[in-house]
């Protein structure tokens, strides 16, 4: 076929797909089992350190590597995420009524994403502010008071301040002082939960690209999707271990991001002789859900941003011995995690 003819039925011949030509089931079933343990690694290294205390981790080193994966948060929901979305929803095989009509559709999926997060911290936050106001209602403590009313979030801390109410049986009249500690590790767990959701799905569909890849792309994939998934699992690990969750709780987290991109990879073995990735169904779906992921992570992204990333930084910067040296290596580290996830993109 010339040149010519073959910018002309590009979309028609791409959009049909081909049969793989160069495509050894042995070496991409093996794939399986590699990323599955490099996944593990990635979110094992944050969780295992805090329960075998002969590792003895200084938590300075455990910051650093959740400043590193704040990086690559953000930069797994641009580029490794919100880019493709946008290849997918704005690809020459959808329908040109699609693609034609409205030209942002990954970024308004990105930003339902990332609107409806904040609405789900919104609702969780007044659920456990009724919950706990409820619970004080129904076993009253007369040492105590009784909370009716909500304060504000001691971030220094890392805990929820309720402004709280004694009432005082005197002719129905009362006075108010006092309050109590709430914890914000509930808030931080929903996060965890939410973080999963992104990464997990995303990796199923980068798990079924490389189990529909050819031999000579494989080799490429493979090595990237290796790191992609280690510094991932790096970022969901220390969430997972900043949330306070119990163990069976972090094991369960765990496994299933390490076996999401592992079942990508088995699905795309299975279908590589039919499956079309060009096709208008799997662009859509995969254009959509990689831009609603992308939406949460850039949430959660930015919140450990703004509300963790200085936490951390009076935590254990303030007042501590080279504090200028320490706070230039959690920017340092935000940097190389951003900047490696960024490098990674070039191959995913």
């Amino acid at each position: 076929m010339s040149d010519h003819g073959h910018s002309h039925s590009h979309g028609s011949e791409d959009c049909e797909g081909q049969l793989l030509d160069d495509y050894n089931q042995a070496l991409h079933i093996g794939s399986i089992f590699i990323i599955l343990v490099a996944s593990f690694l990635g979110t094992a290294i944050p969780i295992v350190s805090n329960f075998i205390k002969i590792l003895n981790i200084p938590k300075y080193i455990i910051v650093l590597g959740k400043c590193m994966g704040v990086g690559v948060i953000l930069a797994a929901a641009l580029i490794h995420m919100l880019l493709p979305a946008n290849a997918s929803l704005s690809s020459p095989c959808l329908p040109e009524t699609f693609t034609e009509s409205y030209e942002a559709w990954a970024f308004m999926f990105c930003v339902t994403g990332a609107i409806a997060m904040q609405l789900i911290d919104f609702l969780v936050l007044q659920y456990i502010q009724h919950r706990t106001v409820e619970k004080r209602a129904t076993h009253p403590d007369p040492e105590s008071p009784t909370p009716i009313d909500c304060g504000k979030l001691d971030e220094s801390t890392d805990t929820y301040e309720l402004q709280t109410v004694e009432v005082h049986k005197h002719g129905g009249h009362g006075h108010s002082h006092g309050g109590f500690i709430l914890t914000n590790s509930e808030l931080k767990t929903v996060e965890a939960y939410m973080l999963e959701f992104g990464v997990t799905v995303h990796s199923v569909f980068v798990g079924l690209a490389i189990g529909v890849a050819d031999d000579t792309s494989l080799r490429a994939l493979l090595v990237a999707l290796c790191f992609h998934q280690f510094f991932e699992g790096l970022a969901l690990g220390a969430r997972i271990n900043d949330a306070k969750a119990s163990r069976l709780q972090q094991f369960i987290l765990s496994m299933i991001f390490s076996i999401s991109a592992p079942i990508g990879i088995a699905i795309g073995v299975g279908v590589s002789s039919t499956l079309n990735t060009n096709g208008v169904s799997f662009l859509f779906v995969q254009g959509i859900f990689d831009a609603i992921c992308a939406g949460i992570l850039l949430y959660i992204g930015f919140s450990m941003l703004l509300k963790d990333f200085p936490e951390d930084m009076n935590l254990h910067c303030k007042e501590k011995k080279h504090e200028q040296l320490r706070k230039a290596g959690m920017f340092a580290a935000l940097w190389v995690g951003s900047g490696l996830m960024a490098y990674i993109g070039r191959y995913l």
